[in-house]
């Protein structure tokens, strides 16, 4: 019965998908697209969100048809879970040498020589690769990809929410809202960056976070979110130019509602049943080795996020976020990001021992990836912030294990010569980079899913990043595309 489901819904589709780019004028390729030059950017094809999702779920349908025939001659789906709560962690910048690094320091940190430690997402029993890019962009920036993984459909670099043509684009948090289940935001950046901020904003430019912050506390899907904790209170109040009080309208809108500026008043929020709202900086949240004990880590916000959330009969959709990777990448202060990654994945081993793998997904992925290199052939057990003297350039001056292809610092001397970088190196020190910068830059190469729970077979393999909501969608059946409980999708438009 499944398959013959199926089967007449794959003819189904393509049916209508035929129909539908006739109607709309959206031709559907399977060749690579053309770019034009900078001025006309992409085909506008590309621009349409309607391209986006229909090719999502095509690929979602070649993808459950793959696991089909793996299975051999079964009918029913490879798993018939349904997800009740999803919890997508982001770790923004999270490429895939900072896993490496990451996974050494904390062995180190252990007393370990630290390669063979393990990180919380090495339990995930499936796991693949994202393709970041932008639709005028080969290397992507955190706004386009966080359109991408939350909302289906890719975009402008810069953009929020909107496609390239300027639509704006419904995220998945909309998606469980309308399903009755509760959404929350959990970041360390302000809650009007560019990831948290495609949750449930609709901007061209990032840059307009006052805009941003309105949409949060007056517009949908974010006035519905019933846990929000991050920084960035200047946006609501005191940066204003338009005389609103965001936090007072919150407070106004949510009487039963708590309150939150550091961890003493996060814990006291424990044990209401209104929507939370916990702001503990006027910027970002400081990174965690600068912080002072008033400021919650990464993990303490993902406890009371589900706490909270979990209250829910209906289940649950938490976005969170380690945001400060990213931020010591850009600074090339290795110590900083592998720390902050560290703390991301305290959090995701925090949420693992709140929830249960039968009826919750947890999603693991990055946005975009960093230049951080392990280079040589240092001996095992070197501190991976510092480096191993055998290994030389061929002046015989050793270089660090760690290194930025792009950054602010080259290890040169008054000659222009390279010196050996030991005697700088510390946990909070500038790392070397190849090519002088402002700072450091992202990457393009394809960044890691980790996934667990109902229907995370999906997440295996190498996939376009605006798949992501889709499968989650199927799993929790969320959205107007197929679902676990749904197998007749809404056209898109």
């Amino acid at each position: 019965m499944y398959f013959h489901n199926f089967l007449l819904f794959s003819i189904t589709w393509m049916i209508l998908t035929l129909l539908f780019g006739e109607l709309t004028g959206t031709r559907l390729r399977h060749e690579p697209v053309s770019l034009l030059n900078d001025d006309l950017g992409p085909y506008w094809e590309e621009r349409n969100a309607s391209y986006w999702l229909q090719q999502a779920q095509k690929q979602l349908i070649q993808r459950l048809e793959r696991f089909r025939h793996a299975r051999g001659n079964g009918d029913g789906p490879l798993d018939s879970r349904v997800a009740k709560n999803i919890i997508l962690f982001l770790g923004d910048g999270l490429s895939m040498s900072t896993l490496t690094a990451a996974r050494i320091l904390k062995g180190q940190r252990e007393g370990f020589s630290g390669e063979e430690c393990q990180l919380a997402v090495e339990q995930f029993p499936f796991s693949g690769l994202s393709k970041t890019y932008c639709i005028n962009k080969q290397t992507a920036d955190s706004a386009c990809s966080a359109t991408a993984y939350l909302a289906g459909v890719k975009t402008s670099g810069g953009t929020v929410g909107q496609s390239g043509d300027g639509f704006n684009v419904e995220p998945i948090t909309q998606w469980a809202q309308r399903e009755g289940k509760a959404t929350g935001v959990v970041t360390t950046t302000r809650l009007t960056d560019a990831s948290p901020a495609g949750t449930y904003a609709h901007v061209q430019n990032r840059a307009e976070e006052l805009e941003i912050a309105r949409q949060l506390v007056e517009d949908e899907p974010g006035r519905g979110m019933k846990v929000i904790l991050g920084g960035g209170l200047g946006k609501f109040v005191s940066e204003r130019r338009d005389d609103r009080d965001l936090l007072e309208q919150w407070l106004t809108s949510n009487p039963d509602g708590c309150f939150a500026r550091n961890l003493e008043d996060l814990r006291g929020c424990r044990h209401g049943n209104g929507s939370l709202l916990g702001v503990f900086g006027d910027n970002h949240l400081d990174y965690h080795l600068a912080a002072n004990k008033e400021q919650p880590r990464l993990s303490e916000m993902t406890a009371m996020a589900i706490e909270r959330l979990s209250q829910h009969p209906k289940g649950y959709f938490a976005f969170i976020e380690g945001g400060r990777i990213d931020h010591g990448h850009h600074e090339t202060r290795a110590g900083y990001a592998l720390d902050e990654m560290l703390e991301f994945d305290a959090a995701i081993d925090t949420a693992i021992n709140m929830t249960d793998p039968h009826d919750t997904l947890i999603v693991v992925t990055a946005d975009h990836a960093h230049t951080l290199s392990l280079s040589g052939y240092a001996r095992r057990g070197t501190s991976i912030l510092g480096l191993d003297k055998t290994q030389t350039d061929v002046d015989g001056v050793p270089y660090s294990i760690l290194n930025y292809a792009i950054g602010k610092w080259q290890s040169l001397n008054k000659e222009g010569k390279r010196e050996n970088p030991a005697k700088t190196l510390s946990k909070t020190s500038y790392f070397p980079s190849y090519i002088h910068g402002r700072k450091g830059v992202h990457s393009g190469e394809d960044v890691a899913i980790f996934a667990q729970g109902p229907q995370s077979h999906l997440f295996s393999g190498v996939m376009e990043q605006n798949l992501l909501p889709h499968l989650m969608g199927y799993a929790a059946c969320l959205g107007q595309g197929l679902t676990l409980c749904n197998e007749t999708p809404v056209m898109p438009d």
